[in-house]
């Protein structure tokens, strides 16, 4: 198995895990898109699927050669900047629940081990080719990770009119005053 191939597995893996996250903690447990202090959150989650679409979709159909390896090594340093200011605006506006907490840390992990196999490809095969985004497919895991870029997508715009949604209707005074926190 090459190191794109087991990156792609991980994207997968990153999938499940931000689906769990997206449909149990944010949508049903705490039900962000109707809570007005979480119109930044709602905002960095957009900008943040925005980028996994662009991931997931372009490394399912496409490798990234010679300069293009750089520019894809840095929308995953953007995805990872997005991540960390998320996870202070989430600390300023409410507490997570424990298996919230959990799945961040294991969505963190996967990130590193992601992260870590396309920068060995990039690093050992495409940065010596000449620059070029060169259509390629991998059976199965190229449709996969299509459909989660498909479901990414229509999630960045819930998230983004959400979030407009909520800023628009919060006066300014409360934009940082989130819910009462949780003790226990």
């Amino acid at each position: 198995m090459t190191p794109i191939e087991i990156a792609l597995l991980l994207l997968l893996v990153h999938g499940a895990l931000g689906a769990v996250d997206t449909f149990v903690h944010h949508e049903w447990l705490e039900r962000l898109p109707r809570r007005p202090f979480a119109a930044h959150e709602l905002a960095l989650h957009a900008a943040r699927s925005l980028s996994f679409v662009l991931i997931f979709g372009g490394l399912a159909w496409l490798e990234w050669r010679g300069a293009w390896g750089w520019v894809l090594l840095g929308l995953l340093g953007v995805e990872t900047i997005l991540t960390l200011a998320d996870s202070v605006v989430e600390d300023r506006t409410r507490v997570l629940r424990a298996s919230e907490r959990i799945n961040h840390m294991l969505l963190a992990i996967n990130t590193g081990a992601y992260t870590a196999f396309v920068g060995w490809q990039v690093v050992a095969e495409w940065r010596h080719a000449p620059t070029a985004l060169v259509p390629t497919r991998h059976p199965l895991l190229s449709e996969l990770l299509t459909a989660c870029a498909v479901v990414i997508a229509v999630w960045v715009v819930r998230d983004a009119l959400a979030a407009r949604r909520l800023q628009s209707a919060r006066p300014d005074d409360d934009a940082l005053a989130g819910p009462t926190l949780r003790t226990g």
